[in-house]
């Protein structure tokens, strides 16, 4: 082999390097992203993935309770309007007595 076909070889032998080490440090980035995405076993498969859906549930259930106090917010409007026509009343009536 001659010295030009030695330095092209040297070349392509760096170069591959350099591709391997990228490679190796993307996959490191990839891991990385994927363990905070879907979680790994250190934390319990508990990713970004798994908290949305938690909180999803949260919300769903907090509309859900947020239906049930608006009714009896209303049932208690109801009452308390109720209540305070019926004092009204025994005040009336009690006026008109005397």
């Amino acid at each position: 082999m001659s010295t030009i076909e030695n330095e092209r070889l040297g070349q392509i032998e760096q170069h591959l390097r350099l591709i391997k080490e990228r490679e190796i440090e993307r996959d490191k980035v990839l891991s990385n992203i994927q363990n905070a995405l879907i979680g790994s076993d250190f934390n319990g498969h508990k990713g970004v993935v798994s908290s949305l859906k938690e909180i999803d549930n949260r919300v769903e259930d907090l509309e859900e309770f947020k239906g049930e106090v608006n009714i009896y917010v209303r049932q208690a409007k109801f009452v308390i309007g109720a209540m305070v026509v019926i004092l009204l009343g025994i005040f009336a009536k009690l006026f008109n007595l005397k």
